[in-house]
């Protein structure tokens, strides 16, 4: 109980993450399979990650802090492997059907008509701004006084830990692939649009769809830097409404999965609140 005490908000999520799929994974293929010691490691690693700052300085917060861009970029990867061992088969039909039920089908399908080599293009860009906007935000937020740091990144890695919950438990591969059939107009584009078909291809780890992070991610740093970076916010707010045309007008994401991101997104800067309030309590650095 000690040790959940002294944890951060986001520590605890994707503690809770962690340790959820890890009790998956040993009834699926039991303790001593390396997958599932892949997951006690990381369980472990997030209780010596919290010890690190009993010193209290600003170089061990960021250690502590910093370890968590690592983790989630570890275990988004290994998922490609974790997820069939814990699932029995992808959720694209539900999602598809889902769809039909909100908005009478498929998004993707029905914004055909305005397809063109300039949108594609540009809606190619925004999917992969995101990484950069991701990369300037942990990366500043990080070297940013003590109390903020942990607040950014008490909301940022909660929103990982819930879309982490999501890829385990509605996996899904994407309209893309699995209703390549049902589109009649492909996307053409210029060097972008090549670059990102070749990145997808290599970096998606198959079950990385609901909900969409690239929606719920890109849309609490909006709107976080709209309260702590303005001048970030007017610079990346159409990118970011590029990233969540682009979820659907590339066809990797459903409609269900850009609701589901911006729900997380919410919940993420509720938790971002809730941490700031703490820091003020306790004086904040």
């Amino acid at each position: 109980m000690g040790v959940w005490r002294g944890l951060l908000i986001h520590e605890r999520v994707f503690g809770a993450y962690i340790a959820c799929t890890l009790i998956r994974l040993w009834f699926a293929v039991g303790f001593f399979s390396a997958h599932t010691l892949v997951y006690a490691a990381a369980l472990a690693s997030v209780a010596a990650a919290a010890s690190t700052t009993r010193g209290g300085s600003m170089r061990a917060w960021r250690i502590r802090l910093g370890f968590y861009p690592i983790l989630t970029v570890i275990l988004f990867v290994h998922l490609r492997w974790v997820s069939p061992l814990i699932n029995n088969g992808k959720r694209d039909a539900v999602l598809w059907e889902i769809d039909r039920v909100l908005v009478g089908g498929s998004v993707s399908v029905m914004l055909e008509p305005v397809i063109s080599p300039l949108l594609t293009e540009f809606s190619s860009f925004c999917y992969m701004f995101f990484m950069v906007y991701l990369a300037m935000g942990v990366l500043t937020y990080l070297f940013a006084g003590e109390s903020l740091a942990r607040v950014f990144y008490a909301g940022l890695f909660s929103l990982y830990g819930i879309g982490y919950f999501g890829y385990t438990f509605v996996p899904a591969i994407g309209p893309y692939i699995v209703y390549a059939a049902r589109f009649s107009a492909p996307l053409k584009g210029y060097f972008m649009t090549d670059f990102l078909a070749a990145c997808y291809a290599a970096g998606t780890n198959l079950t990385d769809i609901f909900p969409s992070l690239h929606v719920a991610a890109s849309g609490f740093l909006l709107f976080f830097d709209m309260k702590w970076n303005r001048r970030r916010f007017w610079l990346c707010l159409i990118p970011c409404a590029g990233i969540w045309f682009s979820t659907v007008y590339l066809r990797y994401h459903y409609f269900a999965d850009i609701l589901a991101g911006f729900a997380a997104a919410t919940a993420a800067l509720a938790i971002a609140r809730f941490a700031r309030r703490r820091e003020e309590r306790v004086g904040w650095k």
